[in-house]
């Protein structure tokens, strides 16, 4: 299948790239449906979460674990029941940048993750019960601005 976007034109994804979220993505609550893509620069392969719907939002995201080893997240009942599993190693995490105009004041939000069912195709943005995860960490600033942990 193929979705309109607005950085990227039409990009082909796969149907088991397609994730039901019931609820949206925080800010974007009508957005029920997104395709995960790759998208290649110099190399370098970065991942996207595509509205299906419309051409807003995308997000591009991490694997938390890239910039933050030991990434623990404490999911509730409730979270686990929305998106369909029993414990959180059934389901893939990943975390939104908020992109800037350098590489330096990209922020991650380790807080909010988007967290993935691949079995049931379902996603859902989640608030983590762990209190120590930042909501804004910095892993590119230079000349020691950087935060040390992700927490």
């Amino acid at each position: 299948m193929k979705i309109n976007t607005r950085d990227f034109g039409l990009v082909a994804v796969e149907s088991n790239d397609i994730y039901d979220f019931p609820l949206g993505v925080y800010g974007f609550e009508d957005d029920t449906q997104f395709a995960l893509f790759n998208k290649v620069f110099d190399d370098i392969p970065f991942l996207y979460l595509q509205s299906v719907l419309n051409t807003v939002p995308c997000f591009l995201v991490f694997e938390p674990g890239d910039f933050c080893p030991g990434y623990s997240p404490a999911l509730s009942k409730e979270d686990l029941d929305s998106c369909g599993a029993d414990n959180p190693n059934e389901l893939v995490f990943l975390v939104i940048a908020n992109v800037s105009d350098s590489i330096e004041q990209i922020a991650l939000n380790m807080k909010s993750p988007i967290v993935l069912n691949p079995k049931s195709k379902i996603g859902h943005q989640v608030i983590l019960q762990n209190e120590d995860y930042l909501v804004r960490y910095q892993p590119f600033l230079s000349n020691g601005k950087g935060e040390a942990k992700c927490w």
